[in-house]
């Protein structure tokens, strides 16, 4: 017999997931399927409109952390990850060290860099919650507004919807025990 979930999905579809493997020394903190338990988890209303989600490498040339992107219209990037503990270079500071040690990440600030150690699968839990989730944010907003090519926001609104949408997706993933099943 299948799980509610997936009889719910049988009657609407996913976007298509496609994944690019890694470089050496990187990882897609999150599979494919984890990626499409999410969404199914989370419903119709989060896929409407997305054209695919990619699992991709980041860009070498770029110096800073890169993690996930919306691309409009309708196309989620997650990036490849090092593996856990990344040494940033500098102070994260209150809302960026709140927000990764709400998602279960052990900051250790040093004199000019911060290490973040990931135990476990907070890594993944982050980026299916704070980053896909986030993205989806962004998605949605664009979408309903019916402005698939512009941005129909500033950046900071922008940024204040996806930071609620993936706070408010969280507390749903807590409040079912910390599991999408």
């Amino acid at each position: 017999m299948e799980s509610p979930e997936a009889e719910a999905v049988d009657s609407w579809s996913l976007p298509p997931i496609v994944e690019t493997p890694p470089r050496p020394g990187y990882h897609h903190p999150a599979t494919r399927v984890e990626i499409a338990e999410v969404l199914a988890f989370f419903g119709e209303e989060v896929v409407y409109g997305l054209r695919s989600i990619e699992l991709r490498q980041a860009d070498p040339r770029s110096s800073g952390l890169q993690l996930g992107r919306l691309v409009i219209p309708g196309q989620i990037v997650l990036y490849e990850q090092r593996p856990s503990p990344w040494t940033l270079p500098g102070h994260l500071e209150g809302d960026e060290a709140q927000r990764l040690e709400i998602a279960g990440a052990q900051l250790e600030p040093l004199e000019a860099a911060t290490i973040i150690e990931w135990p476990g699968d907070t890594l993944k839990d982050f980026m299916l919650i704070e980053v896909l989730m986030h993205e989806v944010g962004h998605h949605l907003l664009q979408h309903h507004k019916g402005k698939r090519l512009e941005r129909i926001a500033r950046t900071r609104d922008h940024e204040l919807f996806a930071d609620a949408m993936a706070r408010r997706c969280r507390e749903v993933y807590l409040d079912h025990g910390g599991s999408f099943r």
